[in-house]
């Protein structure tokens, strides 16, 4: 069933079922098909990693300042400092991965690469 935007003479097709609509891929460049796209498939492994990355930096983050205090040397006035760096670090980088992944290389390969630099970086 065709609709028209009331902005434009162009035709919008509605998705229903196994419709495709117009222009949209897939990330092997195909027709995207809605029934087998998407969908939850995609969600469990985006709340997949963030749950992995959530433990990974509540593990960290609690253990830091003894460790920076405590093998490391630092004061602790150092140490909370740079517990605070790397919080803040933490909270605005999701900007900076937005901007990349609606730029750039899209949102799954921008999680893919975020969680190997994130495994790395505390492995």
């Amino acid at each position: 069933m065709p609709i028209y935007n009331r902005n434009s003479d162009t035709e919008t097709t509605l998705l229903i079922g196994d419709a495709v609509e117009d222009g949209c891929v897939d990330y092997k460049r195909r027709p995207a098909n809605r029934a087998n796209s998407g969908g939850w498939r995609s969600a469990y492994f985006i709340i997949g990693v963030e749950m992995a990355e959530r433990f990974a930096y509540y593990g960290i983050a609690s253990n830091l300042i003894t460790y920076l205090t405590g093998p490391l040397g630092q004061s602790t006035a150092t140490a909370a400092e740079n517990v605070n760096i790397l919080s803040g670090t933490a909270s605005l980088l999701p900007l900076l991965s937005a901007f990349v992944a609606d730029s750039f290389i899209g949102r799954y390969r921008t999680i893919v690469v975020a969680s190997v630099i994130y495994v790395l970086e505390f492995d």
